[in-house]
């Protein structure tokens, strides 16, 4: 848990193994984002 909140918080050593689930998260949000505008284009 202690880990969790320091790669959330950003304190943690940013390696190349710790920056992809901020990517992820990116990834997810734009999708979502753009899944949503396709949906009110479509209407």
């Amino acid at each position: 848990m202690k880990s969790c909140c320091e790669a959330a918080s950003g304190s943690a050593p940013s390696g190349p193994g710790r920056r992809w689930p901020s990517y992820l998260l990116y990834a997810v949000v734009a999708a979502a984002l753009g899944f949503v505008l396709w949906q009110q284009w479509q209407a």
